[in-house]
């Protein structure tokens, strides 16, 4: 049964949303929250909301935090090429709003209403 445990642990994936208000925003954004999701099989089985607020005081040192909550993408409004490749070379997946499109993750929350 531990085997089993252990097995399941694996094969969680955790995804993390930069969010301002009720939309999707850059890492540089001062005001921010991340939204830590925890995938299985395509299914949500946990959601944790972190305040990152002024927490950072370098893309190093967020990127650090990125790595301990073992978050293996991250989603963002944009992203600069220098942080991006630092990002993608330490083992971070990066979707911008541009790549997001046919994402299910992405597709499956309501971040906003709509605009008529």
């Amino acid at each position: 049964m531990l085997k089993m445990e252990k097995n399941n642990r694996d094969m969680i994936e955790r995804k993390a949303f930069f969010i301002s208000g009720e939309r999707l925003t850059s890492i540089e954004h001062k005001k921010k929250i991340l939204v830590i999701f925890d995938m299985s099989r395509d299914e949500v089985v946990g959601v944790e909301t972190v305040d990152i607020e002024d927490r950072f005081v370098s893309t190093e040192e967020l990127l650090l935090f990125l790595q301990k909550k073992y978050i293996r993408v991250i989603y963002v409004s944009e992203i600069d090429s220098k942080t991006e490749n630092l990002f993608l070379d330490s083992g971070l997946v990066v979707k911008t709003s541009m790549t997001i499109k046919n994402d299910k993750l992405f597709n499956s929350l309501y971040l906003s209403p709509p605009i008529f």
